[in-house]
């Protein structure tokens, strides 16, 4: 029998090969990996029609599988060539050092950059960064490679102005679509891609661009270009200072996957950005070294191209292609996929294509296969991409994924959105396609960005992994009101007895979900079906019994005395759960803490990962990255 993932996984921290590139909504690499590794057998075939950061074909390499990916964004090819290149550290240090050698010495941007340090007085220090406020200087960054210190300074500068750029720059304007709105626009202050940097930035960024593609060697090429559009974003005028209790004065980020352009704004030195972006911490050249040791290979590619079907058989370790999934039968045969993971569009969520445009505009420059097309994209964008396009383009690429997957093979969607429409549109298509859902599981993530920091409960925090397999029947989609309310209020019933203490609402809603999903009703607006249900029925069924802050008010059953006697409230089976492991195993990981509290406690169970710090130092203190038993 095949083995089931039934409850939440623990995130991991990411290797470098997932952290030197910024891309939007990168899904936790090792829970991918374990369920490439449970459904796919040794050396089958995983396919991800959406592949975005193409983790899961990395993540099929690394577990000895092979992996089929498309998606429209001409980056996901990108990256996948560029991980299939032989790395030589030393040359590429080599060329990185030398580009940023040769524009050091050119007398434009020491006119636009150099200055004296307030330290040493050495006359070769430069200007890291501009704070602007309103069009206003209010603070520069100044380093220096003699007495190697930043330092800061708020003396009133008066800056170059406009100068000629004699290479290659950008001057596609922006497409039609809503992410560029008016205000945008003219704070930004144009209409062209290129307006989106300073003109003493995009003077350097265009030299340096300049010197990385005259380089005839194709896989150092890649590789230069993979730490340039790294560099690229954080010198843009989209880039805000950080707030002074970051302690982090001297960087900055284009925090919000949204076009936007602030009145304060961080203006960064791209020379020094490049660099960093190639030789730092977090950088092209660690990911790219991270790679063969993580991978245990280098993988073999191949890109998949019209009039070109995937081999059965191959030894290809990665099919790669800029391909829509409503073609997938054209590349891919009927009945050939043995698992299918995935990360679709949640509706216009995201819209990945257009903010992937910063780096696009340059890359099209390099190869013509890097453009883009917009017309094929599953999103929404208000007027332009209706929901009912969406819904239609949607469906069409799950029966597509339904015909390429092996008939006792199972499909694994990843999904959030806050929009329920979209939502009970995304299960329309999966019903209409053929697939039968099997498993619906909320899924925690610990590590995706700040929009966790700021809604710990809601659906940005967590995703819901959605197991499917193939059907010969499609189920029905339920209609009824009033068996959708009896339903409602039943299994809420059921997960505040199961819980056994008064719970949030949003531990309600992320439990309810999961199940209204799975029990096939609609669910239009289902965040104000479930409010209006629910609140029918305080004075009756429920009880309001307190406020559980973010996480919305505290609700509990009206007649207590149906709770089993001798039911112990959730909070206190976490707390003896965390102190028998801590007590049977000496010491834990948080990991290895959190990894039992899932697996025990699934869904509408699942504590918050962020409420048992306080638990574990009841009985245990830190040491190291673990945690000790104290013996209490």
């Amino acid at each position: 029998m095949k083995r089931h993932i039934d409850y939440a996984l623990v995130e991991e921290v990411r290797p470098p090969i997932y952290t030197a590139m910024k891309y939007w909504g990168k899904k936790p690499h090792n829970i991918w990996g374990e369920y490439i590794n449970t459904y796919t057998p040794q050396d089958g075939v995983v396919f991800d029609p959406f592949a975005g950061s193409a983790l899961s074909a990395f993540e099929a390499v690394r577990n000895r599988r092979k992996a089929i990916i498309f998606d429209l964004n001409p980056l996901t090819s990108f990256v996948v060539e560029v991980f299939s290149t032989c790395f030589d550290k030393q040359l590429y240090r080599e060329k990185v050092d030398e580009i940023v050698a040769a524009i050091n010495r050119d007398t434009i941007y020491r006119r636009l950059y150099g200055t004296a340090c307030p330290s040493c007085k050495n006359q070769e220090a430069v200007y890291q960064h501009f704070k602007w406020d309103n069009g206003v200087i209010y603070e520069a960054g100044i380093e220096c490679q003699c007495c190697k210190k930043r330092q800061i300074t708020s003396e009133k500068l008066v800056m170059p102005q406009y100068v000629e750029i004699p290479t290659w720059i950008p001057e596609d304007t922006f497409h039609d679509s809503p992410s560029f709105s008016q205000a945008f626009v003219r704070r930004i202050g144009g209409t062209k891609y290129s307006d989106i940097w300073t003109n003493r930035n995009l003077y350097v960024i265009s030299l340096i661009f300049d010197r990385i593609i005259k380089v005839k060697d194709k896989g150092l090429k890649l590789q230069l270009l993979y730490g340039f559009i790294q560099a690229i974003h954080l010198c843009s005028k989209m880039c805000v200072p950080r707030r002074k209790n970051a302690n982090r004065e001297f960087s900055t980020s284009w925090g919000r996957s949204a076009y936007i352009c602030s009145s304060r704004q961080m203006e960064m030195n791209p020379l020094l950005v490049f660099r960093s972006s190639c030789l730092g911490r977090q950088s092209a050249s660690s990911a790219l070294e991270n790679a063969a040791s993580y991978l245990g290979k280098q993988p073999t590619v191949e890109e998949i191209r019209t009039g070109k079907r995937v081999a059965s058989g191959s030894t290809v370790d990665i099919f790669y292609g800029i391909v829509d999934v409503a073609d997938a039968t054209n590349f891919i045969e009927p009945n050939s996929v043995d698992f299918i993971i995935t990360d679709p569009p949640y509706g216009g969520l995201v819209q990945y294509l257009d903010l992937s445009m910063v780096w696009l505009v340059w890359l099209k420059r390099v190869d013509k296969r890097y453009a883009p097309d917009f017309e094929r994209e599953i999103t929404i964008k208000g007027d332009l991409v209706t929901a009912n396009d969406y819904n239609r383009m949607f469906t069409a690429g799950m029966k597509e994924l339904y015909r390429v997957l092996k008939k006792d093979g199972n499909a694994v969607f990843t999904f959030h959105n806050k929009d329920m429409t979209v939502w009970n549109a995304f299960l329309r298509s999966l019903g209409a396609a053929g697939f039968q859902i099997e498993k619906i599981i909320h899924q925690q993530n610990r590590r995706t960005g700040e929009s966790n920091v700021a809604n710990p409960y809601g659906t940005s925090a967590s995703d819901f992994y959605i197991r499917c397999r193939k059907s010969e029947v499609v189920d029905s989609i339920v209609t009824d009101i009033d068996a959708l309310e009896n339903f409602v209020v039943q299994k809420a019933i059921n997960i505040i007895i199961a819980r056994g203490e008064p719970t949030p609402y949003q531990m309600l809603f992320n439990g309810l979900l999961a199940e209204v999903s799975m029990a096939h009703f609609t669910i239009d607006n289902f965040d104000n079906n479930i409010n209006t249900i629910l609140k029918k029925h305080i004075g009756t069924h429920f009880d309001l019994v307190g406020s559980a802050g973010m996480a919305g008010d505290l609700w509990w059953i009206r007649e207590p005395s149906c709770i089993p006697i001798g039911t112990v409230p959730l909070k206190d089976r976490v707390e003896a759960t965390i102190h028998e492991l801590l007590r049977e195993r000496g010491s834990a990981s948080l990991d290895d803490i959190i990894g039992v509290l899932f697996s025990k406690y699934p869904n509408g169970l699942t504590p918050d990962v962020r409420k048992i710090d306080d638990v574990i130092k009841k009985y245990a203190y830190k040491d190291a990255k673990r945690w000790v038993y104290n013996g209490k």
